[in-house]
């Protein structure tokens, strides 16, 4: 009996459904067709060196040549011969268990590098539904066996830096379970990170409506805690498969079956209660798929979710880092909208911002004519410096504590704040973006793999001074466009120019509105992306039903792509630097294009 041990010979789904099948869960009988025939079959038909050729080829080629390239490796499989000693072996086998369940068979694909806890392959190869006869089971066979190398398979094995030759497949032939109605299951919330939460989404017939996004499915919320229902969304289910006499088909909902809840209460909950018990087996959330027929459960798949969010903090409180101080949101904290790594804390906030603050104040005092002594008066009223954390989040003072002797400070330097205008620190043009630039050239053109740990660490701190220095180095700039802004606007609604102005009272954004930026750009860029999408129905189609996170993969195996995948590329090359978030432990677009996507 197969086991979770044994991905190796019978990939990751065959060796997780024989795990899940001697833990006594209700798995429909089959068999596995190890990974020692597709090596048979490679082998006895001299197929493994142009595979490897091809694939290597696929690698360095552009979007557009890896469907052909696919399609090519795909005819030296469906034109290959399994020989009569392995034919009569899937043979035997599969008149074994008719003899325990008569009747159509699922043919699926179980990959060696697949249903990993580090990666999902989900749907990356294929499964053929409803088999009936030898010459179907034989031709599913070798179809699943040619569905390791799909282009999207290949590419996104590229991605995870797993070699062609390392890679292999077992199929797994099991009795057909004719549903009423299957889904998936995930016993931790992906939506919201939720450990406490089974969430099932279910609809009518086979499940492959859900699985190529075809339906909105039903979606029920099970508190694990009480083993109660906490939500149910019920989905508009147009769309079923179903089996037919060649194979199996899409078709309509009869309408008034399209509203009516898919599980009852009962089911639902007994649903939630293996899930439960598959989680604790492997002791990790688990993503399921399940099937019903008559009202008797029978679990199809389960694989660790590899793309789980942080589980919710509960019963935080959100003191302030001394008695009575304010904290607040604002200025450069509000582009770290999350918590932060304990590096970036420590260099940019404690070190990198608190350090540049110490300078440009003493930069002032000389502007100014205020000794340094003097000047640290400015720096005591904020008791825990300009920035911090609370739970992990930044944040700047809030609150200031004033003497005297700080006011008296202050007082100076506003007063003398236009000679601010001629002070290199605060030239941004000419010196702080030049500075900042010269820093990062450098360190990009460095040979990482040759500078030393201290080198490293050190650049890192470098490079965030010069990050809190560029931000600090803006603030001449920011700060007059909030005051002369407001102040252009004024002056709009004015009685000197109100009257001038066309009917609908136009502000100061009106006129600032379309100047160029490289933010505005990327977006105009992105917008062209997705009109170019929409006048193709098929690439509307497949963008709305795929995942974000599948959706390079499924492009690049759809042929009236390419030209999109080409464009795509040259979006992220001219943009893909752009970041979301300061902390450098973030990724940017290039290293994760989800958030475009």
């Amino acid at each position: 009996m197969l086991s979770a041990t044994d991905v190796a010979i019978a990939g990751g789904k065959g060796a997780n459904l024989g795990e899940l099948t001697v833990s006594g869960l209700p798995i429909p009988a089959g068999f596995v067709i190890t990974t020692n025939a597709y090596n048979a079959f490679v082998s006895q038909n001299a197929l493994q060196e142009k595979i490897l050729a091809f694939a290597q080829a696929a690698a360095n080629a552009e979007a557009s040549q890896r469907q052909a390239i696919a399609t090519t490796i795909r005819d030296l499989f469906t034109t290959g011969n399994i020989d009569a000693t392995l034919q009569a072996e899937i043979l035997t086998a599969y008149y074994a268990l008719q003899a325990k369940a008569t009747g159509p068979v699922a043919v699926r694909s179980s990959a060696t590098a697949e249903d990993l806890p580090s990666a999902s392959f989900a749907g990356q190869q294929d499964t053929f539904l409803n088999i009936v006869t030898e010459e179907a089971l034989l031709n599913a066979i070798k179809q699943c066996w040619a569905s390791l190398w799909t282009a999207r398979a290949m590419t996104y094995r590229q991605r995870q830096g797993i070699v062609p030759e390392s890679v292999s497949l077992a199929v797994i032939v099991q009795t057909l379970v004719d549903a009423d109605s299957a889904g998936i299951m995930f016993t931790a919330n992906p939506t919201n990170g939720r450990r406490d939460q089974t969430l099932i989404n279910a609809t009518w017939g086979l499940g492959e409506a859900i699985v190529s996004g075809q339906v909105t499915p039903d979606t029920v919320v099970v508190d694990n805690s009480t083993n109660t229902i906490e939500s149910q969304d019920i989905g508009t289910k147009t769309v079923m498969t179903v089996r037919t006499a060649s194979g199996t088909e899409e078709q309509s909902v009869p309408t008034a079956q399209q509203t009516t809840p898919v599980l009852s209460e009962a089911l639902a909950l007994q649903l939630s209660a293996l899930g439960s018990q598959i989680q604790t087996h492997y002791d990790q959330p688990m993503d399921i798929e399940w099937a019903i027929a008559n009202d008797e459960i029978h679990i199809l798949q389960a694989r660790p979710i590899t793309a789980l969010p942080a589980e919710p903090l509960q019963n935080v409180t959100w003191d302030p880092i001394s008695p009575k101080t304010v904290w607040m949101r604002r200025q450069i904290v509000e582009h770290m909208p999350e918590p932060l790594s304990p590096l970036f804390e420590e260099l940019y906030i404690h070190k990198g911002i608190e350090n540049t603050y110490k300078d440009l104040l003493g930069f002032m005092g000389n502007a100014v004519g205020v000794s340094p002594e003097r000047m640290l008066a400015i720096i005591d009223i904020m008791e825990d410096g300009f920035a911090n954390t609370i739970n992990g989040y930044a944040y700047t003072a809030g609150s200031f504590k004033m003497d005297f002797k700080a006011i008296r400070v202050i007082l100076r330097v506003y007063s003398r704040i236009f000679r601010f205008f001629k002070m290199e620190a605060f030239d941004w043009e000419n010196v702080v973006v030049p500075n900042y630039q010269a820093i990062t050239h450098k360190w990009a053109a460095a040979n990482l793999a040759e500078t030393s740990n201290d080198d490293l660490l050190n650049g890192i701190a470098e490079m965030a001074t010069a990050d809190s220095t560029y931000w600090f180095g803006s603030a001449l700039n920011l700060g007059l466009s909030r005051f002369l802004d407001p102040t252009f606007d004024r002056l709009l609604r004015s009685i000197l120019f109100r009257g001038a102005l066309p009917d609908s009272k136009p502000g100061s954004a009106s006129f600032l509105r379309g100047f160029d930026s490289k933010a505005l750009d990327a977006q105009a860029d992105m917008e062209a992306l997705a009109n170019t999408i929409r006048e193709s129905e098929t690439l509307t189609a497949l963008v709305l039903n795929t995942p974000a996170a599948q959706l390079l993969d499924a492009l690049h195996a759809e042929p009236e792509a390419q030209d999109i995948l080409d464009n795509i590329e040259a979006y992220f090359a001219a943009y893909g630097h752009q970041i979301y978030n300061l902390d450098f432990v973030d990724p940017t677009q290039n290293e994760d294009p989800l958030a475009m996507l």
